[in-house]
């Protein structure tokens, strides 16, 4: 069986150095002193309760598959799939922070999203996999570019007729993405816009193809480095050498996955609301209608967990709020999913939705008038929950307070 196998093969010493402890099975420990006896794997409540569907449980699996005692299956890949990748899983394992812990199996596994999705790749190459609506949406991005059904022709059908753009060079090359280009086109829109008046030059292309970052999560790799290839050569022609996204999923495949696809990548990658908080250090956005009502902010796995971004849309708040910003309970590395990650929003819709609005009523427990954050992902999730919950708490993007505030 190993020889359909090759990467997890390749992670044979990571998986071995899992040491079922159960972290990722519990609870978040948080700091040791102050724990928070909170789930943070979104399947701990949201699953049937077999640990299958748990890290520890995959480290099985995966083990299993290696030494032939499981078979590739689609039964087995729709276990697999049911993950958003967040990787609370990873900022848990074996409490690390727990000062009388003398064995970190952390430090041996390295990085747990990295082995789901190399176990799904291997189970794509096995044809038990991904699942039939991701072959569906990959049929569709080999075709126009995009996941969403839409035509590539369309792709820039978003920009107001009065937009201002380069078409190279600049301050940066604007990614706008296939989310905030075809559904929540008003997020690009609005960056556009702050850009504008900030005086900033962005260059935006219409030949940007689908970042990929759909066809990486759920395995399909020969896709995925036809569509960074195809991005790596319209940057190189475009005459900039950064790179800015609005949507947290590109921003982690442009910066953390891209380097792994393409020989020598050369591009700065930043997320707008680094961006935009950057200008407001320097003085070249001023804040003259301050934010009134509670603020509270979800941290994307994608830009939080995944690439470390914390500081920024925190700044931010604080540049923009007239009252008080309130963290949720579980917040920062500890930050709960909104569970559109991973493709199972695309096949897993009702398991989304109920991790989503887990998620809003940690919100509404802070007393917020907004919950705010920084993915169209997470943002289209959110307002999906907080509406089948007829919540009244009102889900933004930083962006769209950051330009009421302006």
């Amino acid at each position: 069986m190993t020889g359909k196998l090759k990467r997890m093969l390749d992670y044979e010493e990571r998986l071995l150095s899992c040491v079922s402890i159960g972290d990722c099975t519990n609870a978040i420990k948080g700091l040791y002193s102050n724990p928070i006896l909170e789930a943070t794997c979104p399947m701990i409540d949201h699953g049937p309760g077999f640990e299958a569907f748990l890290a520890r449980g995959k480290f099985t699996i995966a083990r299993g598959l290696l030494d032939g005692k499981l078979e590739p299956s689609e039964g087995l890949a729709e276990v697999i799939y049911q993950c958003t990748l967040c990787g609370a899983c990873r900022e848990v394992c074996n409490n690390p922070e727990n000062p009388f812990m003398k064995i970190n199996a952390k430090e041996n596994i390295i990085d747990h999203v990295e082995i789901w999705e190399a176990l799904r790749a291997d189970l794509v190459d096995a044809g038990v996999a991904p699942m039939s609506r991701h072959k569906e949406i990959f049929q569709h991005v080999k075709k126009e570019h995009n996941p969403y059904f839409e035509k590539h022709s369309e792709r820039l059908n978003w920009l107001p007729k009065d937009s201002k753009y380069l078409s190279k060079g600049g301050d940066a090359l604007f990614y706008v993405g296939c989310t905030s280009a075809y559904r929540l086109n008003y997020v690009s829109s609005t960056f556009l816009d702050i850009t504008n008046k900030s005086k900033i030059n962005l260059t935006i292309s219409p030949d940007e193809w689908c970042c990929g970052s759909i066809n990486l999560r759920t395995g399909d790799l020969k896709i995925a480095k036809q569509l960074a290839q195809h991005n790596y050569e319209l940057f190189k022609n475009s005459e900039v050498d950064k790179l800015v996204t609005t949507c947290a999923g590109c921003y982690r495949t442009l910066k953390m996955d891209y380097p792994k696809l393409i020989d020598n990548w050369e591009f700065e990658v930043v997320h707008s609301i680094e961006m935009i908080d950057e200008l407001i250090k320097k003085g070249k956005i001023k804040i003259s209608n301050k934010i009134n009502g509670v603020i509270t902010y979800h941290d994307p796995c994608h830009l939080g967990r995944h690439c470390g971004v914390y500081d920024a849309p925190r700044n931010v708040i604080d540049a923009i709020r007239a009252n008080d910003f309130v963290e949720m309970r579980r917040n920062k590395k500890y930050a709960f999913c909104c569970g559109a990650g991973g493709g199972v929003k695309s096949s897993f819709p009702d398991l989304a939705l109920e991790i989503a609005i887990d998620r809003i009523e940690e919100a509404e427990d802070t007393g917020a008038k907004y919950l705010t954050t920084t993915c169209p992902f997470c943002l289209n999730s959110l307002k999906d929950a907080a509406k089948a919950k007829k919540s009244s708490i009102k889900v933004v993007d930083l962006l769209e307070l950051v330009n009421m505030a302006i």
